[in-house]
C-alpha cells in the first residue's frame, strides 16, 4: 500500500519535531509517541561500531567470515554461540588485537583495517577479560583509577615527581576513579588493599 504525503509529513514531523506532532494527544499516546520517536531517530542515527565483510584465518582454519555487524548510541548487542564459533576472535578484531583478513571496522564514522586502541579508548570502549587481574597491592580506589590511565597526557618525568600536569591528571583520575565507587556502593572499601577483600 503506498504511503501518501500526508502519512509521510506525520511521521517526518513525528521524528524531528515530536513537540509539534504530539500536542493535540492524550497524555499517555504523547508519552508513547515520544518514545517512538527517540526510538526511530537511534535508529536513523549513523553506527558508533560498524563491521563490515569481517573476514578472519588461521592458517587454513577460518574464524569468521562475512561478518557484518553495527551498534548504534545507547545499544546493547551480545555475541553467542558454542565453543570455537569465532566469538573471542570477533572481540579480538573490535577491540584491535587482531587485524582480520578481509573487510574494515569503522569507528564514529571513520573506517580502519585495523583498530587503533586508543581510538576505542577515547570512544569509551573497553574489553575486560574473565581473569580480572587485580593489583592485589593497590587500593581499591588505585585498582579503579588504573582503568583512566590511557587518558593520562603528562610526561614521564612530570608523573615520577608528581608536579604540574601530572598532578592535575591524577586528582582527576581519583576523583572520577572515586565517583565510580560512590555509583557501586564501595566507598567503604575505598583505601582496602584488593588483595584483603573477598574476590567477589
Amino acid at each position: 500500500m503506498p504511503i501518501s504525503n500526508q502519512a509521510f509529513g506525520a511521521v517526518e514531523a513525528s521524528v524531528y519535531a515530536p513537540e509539534i506532532f504530539a500536542q493535540g494527544l492524550p497524555p499517555a499516546q504523547r508519552q508513547a509517541h515520544g518514545d517512538r520517536s527517540r526510538q526511530a531517530a537511534a535508529e536513523d542515527a549513523a553506527p558508533l561500531l560498524a563491521l563490515e565483510g569481517i573476514g578472519l584465518s588461521f592458517g587454513g582454519v577460518v574464524a569468521l567470515a562475512d561478518v557484518d555487524l553495527s551498534v548504534r548510541s545507547g545499544e546493547i548487542r551480545a555475541i553467542i554461540g558454542p565453543n570455537g564459533a569465532g566469538k573471542s576472535s570477533l572481540i579480538n578484531v573490535i577491540s584491535g588485537v587482531y587485524r582480520p583478513d578481509r573487510g574494515h571496522v569503522r569507528l564514529d564514522g571513520a573506517r580502519y583495517a585495523q583498530v587503533p586502541t586508543q581510538r576505542l579508548a577515547d570512544l569509551g570502549v573497553a574489553r575486560t577479560f574473565q581473569n580480572l587481574a587485580l593489583f592485589k597491592g593497590l587500593s581499591v580506589l588505585d585498582n579503579v583509577a588504573s582503568g583512566l590511565a590511557y587518558r593520562t597526557r603528562s610526561n614521564f618525568a612530570g608523573q615520577i615527581l608528581g608536579i604540574g600536569r601530572a598532578r592535575r591528571q591524577q586528582q582527576e583520575q581519583r576523583g572520577r576513579a572515586d565517583q565510580v565507587l560512590e555509583f557501586l556502593h564501595l566507598t567503604d572499601v575505598r583505601d582496602r588493599l584488593a588483595g584483603t577483600l573477598p574476590y567477589g
